[in-house]
């Protein structure tokens, strides 16, 4: 080997050395810029430490009453015992997500197409009607007591038995033309009249109250038994003539006879409560 080649040999070795000093300065000197930030780290806690320690045992103070360390240990192990509900928790909440996601769009159809319905409700005025409605019954309940409820609902029961009657043909069609007149008399009022028909409606159910005194009932079962035992066919004109031989029949006789009863009871309607206790005197 020649003289050069170990001079090149020596230099290189010399330089290796050289890189390795100077990357041991490079970690010696991060190093030391590490220390330097955790003095600095230090530092700064050490001038946080005091006034944190002492916010934190006032706010521990404060719980010391409520919390104790054993409640740690009594929530970790409710914690531990109950790992299967929670489980069952995640599981169903994962089952609402999907449900959620499948109704979703769904909701984005049918949310929009109800609110038209309801504004198309309310444009219509069935709301208001309804409201009108429950302060009817708000009315009734406060007018009336249970037991006079009861007593309604059974003079409800008795008309209805004379409803029964009106099956026939006749009286059919006598209230098919009085079904037309409530029907014109509907398209006249508004939905804010109804509350003023309720008002009446509240009173007709004290009518109707008195459907329970068999007297009533006796009286309008026979009346609704007219229209059916009248045979117009029957019918003959009758001149001022004819009428005094036509009144010597027993019906004309008692017809005439209730007539002039009915008379005398619609002159005690001027009168009012009044004509009626003295009617009851006078049966008495």
């Amino acid at each position: 080997m020649s003289a050069e080649e170990q001079l090149l040999e020596r230099l290189e070795r010399i330089e290796a050395k050289l890189d390795r000093v100077t990357a041991f300065e490079e970690q010696w000197r991060q190093a030391g810029d590490a220390w330097e930030n955790l003095r600095d780290l230090g530092r700064d806690l050490s001038l946080l430490m005091p006034p944190s320690v002492r916010l934190l045992t006032e706010e521990l103070a404060e719980v010391e009453t409520g919390f104790q360390l054993e409640d740690i240990f009594c929530l970790l192990k409710r914690l531990l015992l109950s790992f299967r509900h929670i489980a069952w928790s995640l599981e169903q909440l994962e089952n609402l997500i999907d449900w959620w996601q499948d109704m979703e769009p769904l909701l984005k159809i049918l949310v929009p197409h109800i609110i038209d319905k309801l504004d198309d409700l309310e444009q219509k005025g069935i709301f208001r009607v309804n409201q009108a409605i429950l302060h009817m019954y708000a009315k009734l309940a406060s007018a009336y007591s249970p037991e006079d409820i009861e007593a309604i609902g059974d003079g409800f029961v008795r008309m209805h038995g004379m409803v029964k009657k009106f099956a026939d043909p006749i009286v059919i069609q006598s209230l098919e033309a009085v079904v037309g007149m409530y029907a014109k008399l509907a398209a006249v009022y508004k939905p804010e009249d109804i509350e003023a028909i309720g008002d009446g409606f509240v009173r007709m159910h004290g009518i109707v109250k008195k459907f329970a005194d068999p007297r009533v009932i006796e009286f309008l079962d026979r009346l609704t038994d007219l229209p059916v035992q009248v045979d117009l066919k029957a019918a003959r004109p009758v001149g001022p003539f004819g009428m005094p031989f036509r009144l010597l029949s027993k019906e004309c006789k008692e017809g005439m006879g209730v007539a002039l009863e009915l008379t005398r009871a619609l002159g005690r309607l001027k009168s009012g409560n009044n004509g009626a206790a003295a009617q009851e005197k006078e049966n008495v």
